[in-house]
């Protein structure tokens, strides 16, 4: 594989001419349209089929929402699904090369609550059908295991929310709903089970009594389930090993994700299912965590991914792990990442992006050696206008060292610079990374600084810096965000009478609430999706997280302490004290941070005399499925920083 050939084949434009762009971009570069930002290609979750010759994506299109089919020889538009617009989609995979299992969320009636259900459609036959039993709980879409291909799908959910799930077979094929077969009944104290690569199911987790859950496990399906390992819900060290997969036929070997003991990051190791114990270490990163693996259909580990400054993904095959360096040779300038690779593995797709790089999908075609440019993510984007984000260190009031990422405006020198501060979501677990970001993008081409901390409670970092954030919302996690304030303006990055804060979801509610805590730091603050009350918010949330999960995210919510009140760090019971300007932006179709979160924080303000700058989208849910509806919300963040924090 020669790398130059692929460079000829893609059309990639010779490194001088992208440099000579970058150079005129130090200049202070033109406004973006916002437009430019939302204009995507329309792709996402790209996946290979079965057999490699089809690969499917996410479509967003006039309101609706499309599973879109493409030919990887020719890269045309063979098929399709519409879902419609009433539901949002949360995923879907291909059931061997014919058959697409997607998982979409909906509303009750009453709008009271939301539902998970699971459906299938058969590009032969054109048919489009639900995977329901007559009696079913929220939550409908918990995949067991999905036949190589595509015959049947074992799926598991309970009929009332409060019992054991059973586990269901549907048969796929043909004109005819495909009727539920139950191969395992509800099993007393068994929330979820683990499926071999065959299908046989042989393990369950789940209760054994307050606080306590157990591993049942068995060799083969035909054996009794034996108890195997018992252990503390509120041992977070011992429960995060239970990240169990990789069971393969004929062996009580697999893999678990977690924290050895003795250790401090996840790692990924072998785990002895027949005695409940893990084994060997197979990968570990010295700096950072463990994230997910990537098994072959046999379930061998063929990689490992971790976060660190950028997503990375180790490959452990040496031919994948090949194609993978020669990839990176081939397009140079950004990262390259193998995003799907067959069973056969005589087709790949390949995503080249960066954090000034929006990406684009390519397939690849190992035989021939061929590199063929599918569709760019940001099609109307000049990425020579783009800026890179640089990782920075800063320490917290109490000495915690907290790690962010920074984004410079182009043109402007680094002093008393227009700041805002752009939390993520989550908050536990997750974490920002220098991956390309549409509004960090949108900010610093209007001239503001971007700070993105990855503040306590964050994923990636160990578990000794996650835990710190355990009962720590809106306050030591917001004290985090408000010293990386302090610490650009004591190195004279900034202006400390111009900072404001943007975010969405728990990004919103920090937002909102670094408004109302601290005026003296922010003279203004925009959320999108936010969580306005936490106690309803959690009330919510209940819907979804069941058996063990559901008392680990209250612990986290509320810590070990006593006297900590969430109404005290809710914008909504405490927004008679804004006194600075809040955009307060929410969809009307936002199944995760439900609306009614923004009309009570509207109805609470204009009770306590306060004034909000208000939008809403009514066909948007936790994101935008449509272009215009994004576009206008970047606008409208322009527009807002523009009159209270312009960076002129």
């Amino acid at each position: 594989m020669v790398a130059a050939a692929f460079l000829c084949r893609v059309g990639i434009a010779p490194a001088q001419a992208w440099a000579q762009d970058l150079q005129r971009a130090e200049e202070t570069p033109e406004q973006i349209p916002a437009s430019a930002f939302a204009a995507r290609s329309q792709l996402s979750g790209a996946r290979l089929s079965a057999d490699g010759k089809r690969f499917a994506f996410i479509v967003n299109r006039d309101d609706s929402t499309y599973i879109s089919v493409f030919d990887s020889d020719t890269l045309e538009l063979v098929d399709g699904v519409n879902l419609g617009d009433e539901q949002d989609l949360n995923w879907f995979r291909w059931a061997g090369s014919e058959r697409l299992i997607f998982s979409m969320m909906g509303r009750d009636k009453r709008d009271t609550y939301s539902y998970s259900r699971l459906y299938y459609f058969d590009l032969a036959t054109q048919v489009l059908h639900p995977l329901i039993t007559r009696r079913m709980e929220y939550d409908g879409d918990d995949i067991v295991h999905i036949d190589p291909q595509g015959r049947y799908v074992l799926a598991s959910w309970a009929e009332v929310w409060y019992k054991e799930p059973s586990v269901f077979r549907f048969d796929l094929g043909g004109t005819e709903q495909p009727e539920p077969e139950a191969v395992e009944l509800r099993n007393s104290g068994i929330y979820s089970y683990i499926a071999d690569d065959t299908g046989a199911l042989r393990i369950g987790v789940g209760s054994a009594g307050y606080n306590r859950a157990r591993m049942r496990y068995r060799s083969t399906a035909q054996d009794e389930w034996d108890t195997v390992a018992r252990v503390r819900v509120d041992d977070e060290n011992s429960m995060e090993l239970w990240d169990f997969m990789g069971l393969r036929a004929g062996s009580d070997m697999g893999y678990s994700i977690g924290v050895p003991e003795g250790g401090e990051r996840r790692v990924l190791m072998e785990f002895d299912f027949s005695t409940g114990q893990p084994g060997a270490i197979v990968f570990q990163s010295p700096t950072e965590d463990v994230s997910n693996v990537t098994f072959d259909e046999a379930n061998h580990p063929i990689a490992v991914g971790y976060a660190g400054d950028s997503y990375r993904r180790e490959w452990l095959d040496p031919e994948i792990a090949e194609w993978d360096r020669q990839l990176g040779d081939a397009l140079p300038g950004s990262w390259v990442s193998i995003i799907d690779i067959s069973p056969d593995r005589e087709r790949l797709l390949v995503l080249q992006s960066g954090p000034a790089d929006p990406g684009a999908l390519y397939v690849f075609t190992p035989e021939n050696s061929q590199l063929a440019l599918f569709a760019e993510f940001r099609p109307r984007m000049p990425a020579a206008l783009l800026v890179e984000p640089q990782g920075i260190r800063y320490d917290a009031r109490d000495g915690t060292s907290i790690h962010a990422y920074l984004t410079l405006p182009r043109g402007r020198e680094p002093q008393g610079l227009p700041l805002v501060v752009h939390p993520h979501g989550g908050p536990f677990g997750i974490r920002d990374n220098d991956n390309y970001n549409d509004m960090v993008q949108l900010l610093a081409n209007r001239g503001y600084a971007v700070i993105q901390p990855n503040f306590r409670g964050s994923g990636g970092y160990g578990e000794s810096f996650e835990l710190l954030g355990h009962g720590q919302i809106g306050r030591k996690m917001q004290d985090d965000l408000d010293d990386a304030v302090a610490h650009l303006v004591a190195e004279g990055i900034v202006d400390p009478a111009r900072v404001c804060i943007v975010g969405s979801s728990y990004g919103g509610f920090a937002a909102v609430w670094g408004a109302i805590r601290n005026p003296e730091i922010y003279r203004c603050a925009a959320s999108f999706a936010g969580v306005m009350h936490f106690e309803r918010q959690l009330a919510h949330d209940k819907d979804y997280l069941f058996g063990r999960r559901r008392g680990r995210h209250w612990d986290r919510v509320d810590g070990d302490q006593t006297d900590f009140d969430l109404d005290d760090v809710s914008p909504a019971v405490q927004v008679s004290r804004l006194i600075r300007p809040v955009l307060l932006v929410h969809g009307e179709k936002d199944n995760r941070v439900p609306f009614n979160q923004y009309t009570l924080m509207v109805d609470r303000a204009g009770d306590a005399g306060v004034e909000l700058e208000t939008l809403t989208f009514e066909e948007a849910g936790h994101g935008f499925s449509d272009e215009e509806d994004e576009a206008a919300y970047y606008q409208a963040i322009s527009d807002f920083l523009a009159r209270h924090n312009p960076a002129d």
